[in-house]
């Protein structure tokens, strides 16, 4: 591996994601930024909301089929975002996910999302898990 490059920001980079034109980042507040990929400069911001409330502690982001997901940090859940709006268009509830992976301690929490296009499936984890769940999502 080999430095190509490098950029600062103000904040705190608590998940990035991209779709085709952007980059996108979170900082664990409701706010995500997109980000110009050549000049890493703010192009736009969106609050993510749920029930018209914003959403604290976004973290982990990926792109799914034209869709932010997010994990809400500390909670079981997967947020489904409106890329446009913001809006939150439905909650992935991954109750007892960390159970089952035998997580321990309070900072065992679902922290990972990687999303497989060609396989149409989610690989979710977290933080000190010893396992890593494969997920196929309906109606998404």
């Amino acid at each position: 591996m080999r430095k190509t490059g490098q950029f600062s920001y103000t904040g705190e980079g608590w998940g990035l994601t991209h779709n085709a034109q952007q980059l996108i980042m979170s900082d664990g507040t409701p706010v995500l930024r997109f980000l110009d990929p050549a000049s890493m400069k703010v192009e736009r911001k969106i609050t993510v909301t749920f029930q018209g409330q914003p959403v604290p502690n976004v973290n982990e982001l990926e792109w799914v089929n034209g869709e932010i997901y997010a994990n809400v940090w500390m909670t079981d859940q997967i947020a489904r975002i409106d890329p446009k709006t913001g809006i939150v268009r439905s909650i992935i509830d991954l109750t007892g996910l960390a159970e089952r992976a035998g997580a321990q301690g309070r900072d065992a929490v679902l922290n990972g999302i990687a999303y497989d296009a060609k396989g149409q499936r989610l690989f979710v984890t977290g933080k000190n898990w010893p396992k890593l769940f494969q997920i196929k999502l309906r109606g998404c």
